[in-house]
């Protein structure tokens, strides 16, 4: 798809902000206007002095032209945030991505509510268990999962939903011209052709260093709906994944495990600092609002009633907090978790930057909780 001039002002505000290791704050706010940056850009302290001078460049506009022509070439969509298809959590979020670089079905992105699934690169056998205990379960709850790529429980959640038929989000840290790790290549093509999608912050030809994984890591907490976090370490990266994601307002579910394993640490300091404990496949599905089935294929039924009234009614009034919203609402965490759940995904709800919820344009339709509901 060309890139308007629009898409055009973010592409040259994502070269200016160079994609390194380290975001440029001020350059990601999601109420930043790129083209009053570009025909006034700031001095420094505001951003740093190689930023500045990359804003001031005579061909940055030939430049990313050019770098969209290559992203194109190798068969690779371009999103920026003024795209109508750019993911909405991502277009609020705090340090949002300036632009996505996209290969396969970028509706993926798009599909909801979605679960991020994170954990060890070298899970433990019970680690393993767990993990596609729980990613087949969400899967087949017709849940897309959003994971990185890396091996270990990232490769387990992506293959639990191209085995259920459900497209899978794949956030890679470096160009999506290397896949990495290179033996998952394959697992990277069978997300393609199963309606899923690649997705990187750093165009084709850049390699990921350390502090890229960590931008990955933003994406992938705030591109969710909620966060599963099975066996992690205290120096894992999926506990940036889950902190960044409890700082937007995002729900953080973890696996407890042996108390002497280190793989089971991170998660234990996730609890301790409010995490939802994962106790059986069950208490992820009920906290999410789905039900177990055994079609892989269809999405479970969620169930529409006088809780998502009561909280419809509350933002009536006006925007709230998630915390203040619960409080008025009278809720038990999991029945406020699952009322959430389904009016977002209906559209009932839209989640605002600074942890806000307002009413949507959409309305939940009634479901039934008989056989024919869970069916469909």
């Amino acid at each position: 798809m060309p890139l308007t001039d629009v898409h055009d002002s973010y592409l040259m505000l994502a070269i200016a902000e160079g994609f390194g290791e380290t975001p440029v704050t001020a350059l990601l706010q999601p109420d930043l206007d790129p083209a009053a940056w570009l025909s006034a850009p700031p001095e420094p302290p505001q951003i740093p002095p190689r930023v500045a001078a990359r804003l001031r460049r005579a061909d940055l506009a030939a430049e990313a032209r050019s770098l969209a022509a290559s992203a194109a070439r190798l068969g690779l969509g371009v999103l920026t945030p003024a795209a109508p298809d750019f993911p909405e959590r991502l277009r609020a979020m705090p340090l949002r991505p300036l632009v996505l670089f996209v290969r396969g079905d970028r509706a993926a992105l798009g599909r909801g509510p979605a679960v991020a699934f994170v954990g060890s690169r070298t899970p433990t056998p019970y680690g393993t268990e767990a993990a596609e205990l729980l990613a087949t379960a969400l899967a087949r709850a017709g849940t897309p999962l959003w994971s990185g790529l890396a091996r270990g429980i990232d490769g387990i959640a992506h293959t639990a939903c191209t085995d259920a038929g459900v497209p899978t989000v794949a956030v890679l840290a470096g160009g999506l011209d290397t896949i990495y790790p290179p033996e998952h290549q394959d697992l990277a093509e069978r997300i393609v052709r199963g309606g899923g999608c690649l997705v990187s912050e750093l165009p084709p030809g850049h390699r990921a260093r350390r502090g890229h994984f960590v931008r990955r890591n933003r994406i992938l907490a705030a591109g969710a709906s909620a966060i599963v976090v099975a066996e992690a370490s205290l120096s894992s990266g999926a506990l940036h994944t889950a902190r960044f994601g409890a700082e937007c307002g995002t729900d953080v579910f973890a696996l407890p495990g042996p108390w002497r394993s280190e793989r089971s640490q991170g998660c234990h300091r996730l609890l301790a600092e409010g995490a939802m404990p994962i106790e059986n496949t069950e208490t992820v599905l009920q906290a999410l609002g789905l039900r177990a089935s055994n079609s892989p294929q269809v999405a479970l039924a969620l169930h529409f009633g006088a809780d998502q009234e009561r909280l419809l009614r509350l933002l009536g009034d006006g925007p709230r907090p998630t915390d203040l919203l619960q409080r008025e609402s009278g809720l038990e965490r999991p029945a406020f978790v699952r009322a959430m759940f389904t009016l977002e995904r209906d559209g009932a709800i839209v989640r605002l930057p600074g942890d806000l919820w307002r009413r949507g344009a959409g309305k939940p339709e009634s479901r039934g909780t008989g056989p024919s509901a869970t069916s469909r």
